[in-house]
């Protein structure tokens, strides 16, 4: 089994201020990674996580997730390979096959048809992975791309390519992610009018969209993490009067969500991507998501940072963190002494230093 591995999506924020002050935070906390989104009318994504990196240390940072269609693969694996040399090999290259109809509206990009779309990722993906480990000049033919000679990029000198995530909820976009990814976020799939289908919450649907990964992958299955994305936290005593409360919220005009009318609170309750109760009881219930479908890679919403607070020092303890970042902040002022003495006498000073 998967250790548990905590990541925070910061899709809401837009100061500057505020966005580093989020990424210290999530490293103080013991997060393994801070996440960003690629919405419009938001920070841009790899910019923003090249601010994130200056101000931390360990903390991997993330695409969750790309739009295929707002970049050519050849640029976007240009861009993701600086990104990953800059960062020192802390890239989680996050890409989808894209869904926000309005954003395509906005933006002047055709929006086709989910079919049209998946194809195209299919091969935009092969492209994308295979430049990033190219190290002879990689050439592709296929339907939607064509490269020639596409020459190696010079971060593979200093750095292994970035690990890629594919979030998705149908079951080509899984199938491609069984054979391409490294990670895989199971999602909820897009309705045709590009709202979020909320019946993919449902216990039912997560068990088919892990088979589809696990046909696809086939031997490769037990290498591939899964990632779920926990939408909702509500550290409560009556976990049925807010499921109630959850589904009466996401019914409200003009929500993201659709088909919800066909949810239970029975669906709620069992859902992987909605943790209610106290806080033993979300605890119990992202282990029992763990052990019953494989999800050891979790994610939750920047909202949710103070609720979960409690419930992320449970299950990683906030200790363990902390005592690793102690432990490398005197790995460094040990260095640092034993290079001003080396300077300074041109040696060690004759002392046997501790590593």
């Amino acid at each position: 089994m998967r250790p548990f591995r905590f990541g925070l999506q910061a899709a809401r924020i837009t100061d500057p201020a505020e966005w580093l002050a989020m990424a210290r935070r999530v490293e103080r906390d013991g997060y393994a990674s801070l996440l960003i989104p690629d919405h419009i009318r938001r920070l841009s994504t790899f910019p923003a996580l090249m601010a994130a990196a200056a101000v931390t240390e360990r903390l991997t940072l993330g695409t969750y997730v790309l739009n295929q269609d707002f970049r050519p693969p050849a640029v976007l694996a240009h861009e993701a390979g600086s990104v990953q040399l800059f960062t020192n090999g802390r890239l989680e290259l996050g890409i989808g096959a894209g869904w926000a109809k309005n954003e395509y509206e906005q933006t002047g990009i055709q929006f086709d048809s989910a079919g049209t779309r998946v194809a195209r990722f299919d091969e935009y993906l092969q492209v994308v992975k295979g430049i990033l480990g190219a190290r002879e000049p990689f050439s592709f033919a296929g339907r939607w791309y064509t490269l020639d000679a596409y020459q190696p990029l010079p971060y593979l000198e200093l750095q292994a390519p970035p690990r890629i995530l594919v979030g998705g909820g149908s079951k080509n976009v899984l199938s491609i992610a069984g054979r391409l990814a490294d990670s895989i976020s199971v999602a909820a799939r897009a309705t045709p009018d590009g709202h979020i289908d909320a019946t993919n919450f449902t216990r039912a649907a997560v068990e088919q969209k892990l088979r589809w990964i696990r046909e696809a992958a086939v031997d490769r299955f037990d290498q591939i993490e899964l990632n779920v994305t926990v939408r909702e936290v509500r550290v409560v005593e009556d976990r049925r009067a807010a499921a109630r409360e959850i589904l009466a919220g996401w019914q409200a005009p003009g929500g993201l969500m659709g088909r919800v009318d066909e949810l239970s609170e029975d669906d709620v309750l069992d859902s992987p991507y909605i943790a209610l109760g106290t806080v033993n009881q979300v605890v119990e219930q992202i282990q029992q998501a763990r052990e019953r479908w494989g999800f050891s890679y979790i994610q939750v919403d920047g909202r949710d940072l103070d609720t979960f607070a409690p419930i992320l020092e449970r299950l990683v303890g906030r200790g363990r963190g902390l005592r690793g970042f102690a432990r490398r902040r005197v790995r460094r002022a040990r260095w640092t002494r034993r290079r001003r003495r080396v300077a300074r006498y041109g040696s060690a000073g004759g002392r046997c230093w501790a590593w």
